[in-house]
């Protein structure tokens, strides 16, 4: 029997096999694909502060640096932020997740490709490796298996509709700022917004997301046109993004859920690389408690409870903005503009935990004219 199965070898499942195996318990890694990385469901930006306290190496997967951001209402009103020095790494995903993917096995970590979990019965687990079936047994078992969980589906958790959207993505060939990204916000993408995100002045990826049910191909022409942008395409994707908050348990019996599967991704941006990485490690110190000291896996929980904070403040940043007309976004933003949210987001911004900057604006008195606003995400 193995000790631990980590179900998904996507950055969640091979940071938590990779701490495991720091804290001398053996992980075995299922990945249902032939290789890691694919497929790359992904627009790739994440912090450079996230990046760093994580001690992440991206010499091998590093495609930009970007200063800053333009948010766009629907009218046209822009909140700019833009920093002196980068503030998030654009990276290739495919190449980001195989460096995680090498460094899981100088670890000693055993990834085993092309081996798809079909059930879960207690602590057997029914496989299909390349073409023929396979039974594995486990004494715990970590679903990160991503957007589409069937760990999280075995763990009896019913997710509303609501809390995903749906995304539709290009690579595009064009004339881009490199140093900028552009988010746009209106009806053409009821529940999310429309981002052009640069690889470099003649590439960037755009993109769009919605709600469920909405054609995303379909907001996307509508977000372009709106947006007036002019660019070849080329490399179409559409995948879904977890945007609720997070569950109330990561735990169910003997299963524990990371990265996307637990919705450990910012409701704001759908991004979930950063939060997901720091919940994996989470995940392998109550796994490792476990096993060595007895501790119920329910301190998972416990040791989520700061990063599971800053994910409730996405989700209700992310409510808050699903439940505006065009003409009320165009008003928040003008409002935001003249109490100067840009400089304020330039000395104070966090992209991944927002406490850090909605705390301020209520102790600094010129923003005080926001205070309704942040006292609505505390």
């Amino acid at each position: 029997m193995d000790t631990v199965v980590i179900v998904g070898g996507g950055p969640a499942g091979l940071m938590t096999a990779m701490r495991l195996r720091e804290l001398g318990w053996n992980a075995t890694v299922l990945e249902e694909d032939r290789s890691v990385g694919v497929p790359e469901n992904c627009t790739g930006l994440i912090s450079c502060s996230g990046s760093e306290e994580l001690g992440l190496d991206l010499k091998d997967c590093l495609v930009n640096q970007v200063n800053g951001a333009e948010l766009i209402s629907p009218n046209g009103t822009v909140l700019k932020v833009n920093k002196k020095r980068p503030v998030a790494n654009v990276v290739d995903r495919k190449a980001f997740d195989k460096s995680l993917y090498r460094k899981a096995l100088a670890l000693g970590a055993r990834v085993e490709l092309n081996t798809k979990l079909i059930d879960l019965r207690e602590n057997t687990l029914f496989l299909k490796k390349k073409s023929r079936g396979e039974i594995k047994k486990a004494g715990l078992v970590v679903g990160a298996d991503g957007v589409n969980s069937k760990l999280r589906t075995e763990a009896n958790y019913e997710i509303p509709k609501e809390f995903f959207v749906h995304s539709y993505q290009v690579k595009a060939t064009g004339n881009f700022n490199p140093g900028i990204v552009k988010m746009y916000f209106g009806s053409f993408a009821p529940g999310f917004f429309g981002w052009v995100v640069p690889e470099n002045h003649s590439v960037a990826r755009i993109g769009v997301g919605n709600t469920l049910g909405r054609n995303p191909k379909q907001s996307f022409e509508e977000f372009v046109s709106h947006a007036g942008l002019e660019f070849e395409a080329s490399e179409r994707k559409s995948f879904l993004i977890p945007v609720g908050p997070p569950l109330k348990s990561a735990v169910h019996e003997n299963i524990l859920l990371v990265g996307d599967a637990a919705f450990q991704t910012k409701a704001t941006t759908g991004g979930g690389i950063i939060l997901g990485l720091h919940s994996a490690l989470k995940c392998a110190e109550a796994i490792s408690a476990h096993l060595k000291e007895k501790k119920p896996l329910s301190n998972y929980d416990r040791l989520l409870s700061n990063i599971n904070h800053e994910l409730r403040m996405h989700w209700k940043i992310r409510s808050y903005l699903n439940g505006l007309s065009d003409e009320k976004l165009d008003k928040l933003f003008s409002k935001l503009k003249k109490a100067g949210v840009e400089e304020f987001l330039e000395e104070h911004g966090d992209m991944d935990r927002p406490s850090r900057f909605i705390g301020r604006i209520l102790r600094k008195p010129s923003m005080w004219r926001l205070a309704w606003l942040a006292l609505k995400f505390r």
